[in-house]
C-alpha cells in the first residue's frame, strides 16, 4: 500500500483520536486503509451518491465507527454476507478491523458494485467477494451469517436469507432504536425458523446517536438452493443452454435413443436416489449433471454434489422446455450423464446357477428383469439381439440402477439361439404357460432361463423344456417381467447357497 500524502496524515491523526475515544486501537495498516477508504468515498460520492454525510467526522463516526461498534457485543460469524451494503457499510469497515473474516458484499446497483470492486482492490482486502445482484430466493451462499444495516423490515430480511442460511447461522440486524413494531411483525414461518438471540440498545461514544443490534439464530435445518439462468450468464451456476440448436443439448437429446447411447458411450440417468448412489459408489463415472432453469433443491448432500460439478464445469442448466424434452418420466428431477460400462460378447459359457437370457424389446421390461435378476442372485445376464439397450433411460429407471451392478453381455438373436448354443441348447429353460408347474419343477445346477415375449411368443424349438407359473382359472398369462420375477424368486428360495 502506498505511503499517505501529508494531508491524509493529518486526517489520519484526527481519525485515530475518534477511534481511540470509541475504544478501538488501530494498527498502522488499518489506519491507512480507513483513510484511503474515506478518500475513495469522497472522490466518488458526487457521481455515485454513496452517502448523504459530507463532513469528515460524520463519515468516520456514523459510518466507520457505527459499522464496527457491534464487535463489542458479539463475535461475528464467518463467512459473512453483507446484504444491501451500498458503499460498503458495514462490511468493509468490519473487514478492515477483522481481516481474517471471509466477506461477501451484496449490492445490486451496478455503479456501486463497481465502486466496491475498486475499494476492495485499492485497500488490498483478501477473501472479499462482490455479489453485484439482488439477493433473492434464487441466490445461494455458503455462509455462517448475514448482516444488514437498516436495509428493510426484519421479517423481510429473515425471509430473504432463510433458504440458504444453515442451522445455527446468525442474522445480525443493525437498526435504529425504534424497532419494536418491526420485531412484532415477524411472520409465523420465521418465528418457527429463527430464535431471537439478542436485542441490545446502545449509543456511540461521545454522541447521542442511538443504535440497536438485533441478532437471530436459525433453528430450522431447512435450506433450499435454486439454480437459475440469469441475465448475466457469467453469474449463472453452471453452463446455461437456452437454444435447442446448441450442440451440447443436441448430443444430450440423442441419449434417449439406442443408437445415440451406443455411439456416445454415455447414458442419461434420472432420479435423485439413483444418482446419489452412483456418485457414492463412484461407478459408473458421472460426466455431467443436468438441471432445469429454476430447479430448487433442499437436500444438502445433493447440493454439495451439484456444487462439485459446477466447480468442474460439468453442471448444465437448461431452459425448462429443453429439459422437458430430456425428462422422459416428467419427474423434474436432476439428470446425470454417465459413462456406460462396456457390454462384451457372451462366450456361450454357463456359470453356476441361473444365466438369464433377456429378449424384451421394451426397455422398461429389460430394466425390470435386470432388477429382479440382481435381487435373486443371478450371476450373468445376456441381452439377446432383439433386446433393448439396458442403458436406455427407461431401463435404468426400471432397474433402479441395478444395470450398473450386474454382469451384462450381448448374446445372439432369439431365433438363432438354438443353433448358436448347439449342445448347450438343452440347458435352456423357457417360461411358458404350457410348461411344468413351477412348484414341482426341478431346476438343474446350471441353466439358461428364457422368459416369454409378447406377440409371436418363443420359437417352438426353445420350449422343449419349460416351466409355468400357475395361475387362477380364467387368467391366461402374466406380464413376462412379472412371471420372470416369480420364477427367479422360487429358484433363489430353493437353490441359492444363502438360503
Amino acid at each position: 500500500m502506498k505511503a499517505l500524502p501529508l494531508e491524509n496524515m493529518l486526517k489520519k491523526s484526527q481519525m485515530l483520536d475518534i477511534f481511540n475515544q470509541s475504544g478501538f486501537l488501530l494498527s498502522p495498516r488499518q489506519a491507512d486503509q480507513f483513510i484511503i477508504y474515506y478518500d475513495l468515498i469522497v472522490k466518488h460520492n458526487e457521481s455515485l451518491d454513496l452517502t448523504r454525510l459530507k463532513s469528515f467526522e460524520d463519515i468516520v463516526v456514523k459510518h466507520f465507527i457505527d459499522s464496527i461498534y457491534i464487535t463489542k457485543y458479539l463475535d461475528l460469524p464467518s463467512p459473512l454476507i453483507d446484504i444491501g451494503t451500498g458503499a460498503g457499510f458495514p462490511g468493509i469497515p468490519l473487514k478492515i478491523l477483522l481481516p481474517d473474516i471471509t466477506l461477501i458484499l451484496a449490492e445490486p446497483r451496478k455503479k456501486r458494485a463497481l465502486f466496491l470492486e475498486t475499494a476492495v482492490r485499492t485497500l488490498e482486502l483478501s477473501d472479499v467477494t462482490v455479489y453485484p445482484h439482488m439477493v433473492t430466493d434464487k441466490s445461494f451462499f455458503t455462509v455462517g451469517g448475514v448482516i444488514t444495516r437498516a436495509l428493510e423490515p426484519i421479517d423481510d430480511t429473515l425471509t430473504r436469507v432463510r433458504h440458504f442460511l444453515s442451522r445455527e447461522g446468525r442474522v445480525v440486524l443493525m437498526k435504529g432504536p425504534e424497532a419494536d413494531e418491526d420485531l412484532k411483525a415477524v411472520s409465523e414461518e420465521n418465528y418457527h425458523s429463527y430464535s431471537l438471540e439478542s436485542d441490545r440498545e446502545y449509543s456511540l461514544p461521545g454522541t447521542n446517536y442511538s443504535r440497536r443490534i438485533i441478532v437471530y439464530q436459525k433453528i430450522s435445518a431447512a435450506t433450499r438452493k435454486t439454480y437459475s439462468i440469469l441475465k448475466d450468464l457469467s453469474a449463472t451456476a453452471g453452463i446455461a443452454i437456452t437454444s435447442g440448436q446448441n450442440k451440447k443439448f443436441k448430443n444430450l437429446e440423442k441419449l434417449s435413443s439406442t443408437d445415440g447411447i451406443r455411439k456416445a458411450g454415455t447414458a442419461l440417468v434420472s432420479g435423485k436416489k439413483i444418482i446419489k448412489e452412483i456418485i457414492r459408489k463412484g461407478s459408473p463415472p458421472v460426466t455431467e449433471l443436468v438441471l432445469y432453469d429454476g430447479y430448487a433443491e433442499h437436500d444438502d448432500v445433493l447440493n454439495a454434489v451439484i456444487g462439485e460439478f459446477e466447480l468442474r464445469g460439468s453442471l448444465i442448466v437448461l431452459k425448462k422446455s429443453l429439459f422437458n424434452r430430456l425428462d422422459l418420466f416428467k419427474t423434474r428431477n436432476p439428470l446425470a450423464v454417465v459413462e456406460t460400462p462396456e457390454i462384451k460378447e457372451w462366450d456361450r459359457t454357463l456359470g453356476p446357477g441361473c444365466t438369464l437370457l433377456i429378449p424384451f424389446q421394451d426397455p422398461a421390461n429389460v430394466g425390470s428383469a435386470i432388477r429382479s435378476a440382481a435381487g435373486f442372485n443371478v450371476r450373468k445376464i445376456i441381452i439377446l439381439k432383439q433386446g433393448a439397450n439396458p442403458y436406455h433411460p427407461k431401463s435404468i429407471r426400471a432397474s433402479a440402477g441395478a444395470v450398473f451392478s450386474v454382469d451384462i453381455m450381448n448374446g445372439p438373436s432369439l431365433y438363432d439361439l438354438g443353433e448358436a448354443l448347439k449342445e448347450k441348447a438343452s440347458s435352456i429353460i423357457a417360461l411358458d404357460a404350457g410348461g411344468e408347474p413351477l412348484p414341482s419343477f426341478d431346476f438343474p445346477e446350471r441353466f439358461l432361463l428364457l422368459p416369454g415375449i409378447e406377440g409371436p411368443g418363443l420359437p417352438q424349438e426353445l420350449k422343449a423344456r419349460s416351466v409355468a407359473v400357475p395361475l387362477a382359472a380364467g387368467v391366461e398369462s402374466l406380464n413376462a417381467a412379472a412371471a420372470l420375477s416369480i420364477a427367479l424368486y422360487e429358484w433363489n428360495r430353493r437353490y441359492s447357497p444363502s438360503n
